[in-house]
This record gives C-alpha cells, sequence and structure tokens, in this order.
C-alpha cells in the first residue's frame, strides 16, 4: 500500500482509524484521504452515526402519544360492552 491509500482501502481500514490503532503514516494518509474524498468522508459519517440510529431505533418512546391513548381506550370499551 501507499501513503495515499484508494477508497477501498479507506473503507476496508475505518473501523481501525477510528480506534486509533494503525499506525501513525497510516492515519495521516487515511486523514489526508478523507480530506480530499467527499464518498469516503461520507462513509465516515456514517459509520458513526450507526451506534445513535441504532439506540435511539431500540429505545421505547417516553410516552404514549394522545391518539393511541384515545383509542387504545376505546377498543377497551368496545370490548366491555360485549363480554357477556
Amino acid at each position: 500500500m501507499t501513503f495515499m491509500p484508494s477508497c477501498r482501502d479507506v473503507q476496508i481500514e475505518l473501523t481501525e482509524y477510528t480506534e486509533g490503532v494503525l499506525p501513525m503514516s497510516r492515519r495521516i494518509g487515511i486523514w489526508i484521504h478523507l480530506l480530499l474524498c467527499k464518498a469516503c468522508a461520507g462513509f465516515l459519517r456514517g459509520m458513526r452515526a450507526l451506534p445513535g440510529l441504532a439506540r435511539r431505533a431500540l429505545t421505547p418512546p417516553e410516552a404514549v402519544p394522545e391518539a393511541a391513548t384515545k383509542v387504545l381506550a376505546e377498543v377497551q370499551a368496545a370490548l366491555k360492552q360485549q363480554t357477556p
């Protein structure tokens, strides 16, 4: 590999780059590549956003919306009326 890595090299080594485990010369090469390549910089932004997106997707809502509460009450009332 050369000092200036290719897009493929960057995408393969991005995890190690963000964890800081690559040699300094390799980190500098990837850093320069990320400054010059919008596609790889976007790939890095997406990779960094994943944990937060997953956390938000898995977190239950704090409160049930008013409309859902109203519908639930109507369903429960209808079920009570049908019970013999």
